[in-house]
């Protein structure tokens, strides 16, 4: 008896940043799936609203010793991404040595849950620590170059057969009514993602009002070409008050592979600013500066940038329900998967590849489910 080929899915994905070009992926990866990635703001694009083009970005996981669960979505993608710098040059992504300064040493320290994951983790010597640190870690981890590994994932999504369409989507239902063209013509979506961001906060079907932006301003600058191989190999967090993320100014340098590097930065909630604000890009210059003099006192300044960061109370919004849709304009009626992959506030990124398979996963239960209810239905339509 001859086998009957896989039942192929339709899936429509909202927002083409870093978290839905990756659930695309992951999708297609699969290869029963039909993806059409639907977004106002593609990836050739900047834009304050378009979040992921802004980022550093680099891998540095903050998820707590006890989280079992974050530890392996973040795990996941830092796997995926060491591979991607050990194989594909395209991506945008490069090793470097991390580097956690804290100018006050946290009371109780305890090593971070990655100590396990990342190769060369060691507390810094006190002759390697610069002036006014008082306590540091160095790891090796991965930074990518944000806007070329948004266009690489657009290249893969391409390349399995995805498409991306340029369009604003108002709700989940018009989301849900944007059709697939096949060999049967128009089909609808069987699935629909939403993986909008802030741009949740005001969808239609979703109005999630626990969304929020948070601001951050960075530089964009170069060094001296003699200068950049070592800086190259530099990216640093540091910590004031002997805390590890909080609000208002935070330091950071992240280097991309094409030989800028990114100086933040701030994290300003609630401020939906779009504005280069001078006074701020001068005083990240000089905190960077007062870090490491070294690598940064003869840098030159090429931009300064803001992004609003889709941020979330509650956390990151990560699942899938099976729900019925009424139109009421004509269309029957349609049992759909309506999935959630979003509110990654500035660490979308480096759990992106995790969530991407997480959302995946549990579409996937959800499509167990419903073909088990429709066979259940059909045995009790025999009795």
């Amino acid at each position: 008896m001859p086998h009957s080929p896989a039942q192929k899915y339709n899936v429509n994905i909202l927002g083409a940043g870093v978290s839905g070009l990756s659930t695309a992926l992951a999708l297609l990866e699969k290869g029963n799936y039909s993806v059409k990635v639907i977004a106002t703001h593609l990836p050739e694009d900047l834009h304050v609203d378009y979040t992921s083009p802004w980022a550093g970005a680099h891998w540095r996981s903050y998820a707590d010793i006890a989280d079992l669960a974050q530890q392996e979505i973040d795990a996941a993608t830092y796997q995926r991404f060491a591979y991607l710098a050990d194989n594909e040059p395209k991506a945008g992504i490069m090793y470097l040595s991390g580097h956690d300064y804290w100018e006050v040493k946290p009371k109780n320290f305890e090593d971070p849950w990655f100590k396990r994951l990342l190769k060369n983790y060691r507390y810094l010597a006190k002759e390697e620590l610069p002036p006014g640190i008082e306590f540091g870690i160095t790891y090796t981890t991965v930074s990518m170059n944000a806007p070329k590994y948004l266009r690489f994932l657009e290249e893969q999504v391409l390349a399995l057969g995805g498409t991306l369409e340029r369009a604003s989507v108002p709700s989940l239902k018009a989301l849900a009514q944007i059709p697939h063209h096949n060999n049967q013509g128009h089909s609808k979506a069987d699935i629909i993602i939403n993986c909008s961001g802030l741009g949740s906060r005001n969808l239609g079907g979703v109005h999630d009002h626990q969304m929020f932006p948070t601001r951050g301003q960075i530089v964009i600058v170069k060094v001296p070409d003699e200068i950049w191989p070592k800086a190259k190999q530099f990216t640093m967090e540091r910590y004031t008050e002997g805390s590890a993320m909080g609000t208002g100014t935070i330091t950071y340098v992240i280097p991309r592979d094409n030989g800028e590097i990114i100086l933040g930065g701030t994290m300003e909630h609630w401020n939906y600013q779009e504005a280069v604000s001078e006074e701020t890009t001068k005083a990240i210059i000089q905190r960077v500066m007062g870090t490491r003099p070294d690598l940064f006192s003869k840098a030159t300044v090429l931009r300064s940038c803001v992004g609003l960061r889709p941020n979330r109370r509650g956390g990151v919004r990560v699942s899938a329900t099976i729900e019925q849709m009424d139109w009421n304009e004509g269309w029957d009626p349609a049992v759909l998967v309506v999935a959630h992959n979003y509110g990654h506030a500035g660490f979308g990124y480096q759990a992106s590849i995790g969530c991407a398979n997480k959302t995946v996963e549990q579409i996937e239960q959800c499509l167990k489910d419903l073909k088990n209810i429709k066979s259940q239905s059909k045995s009790m339509a025999k009795l």
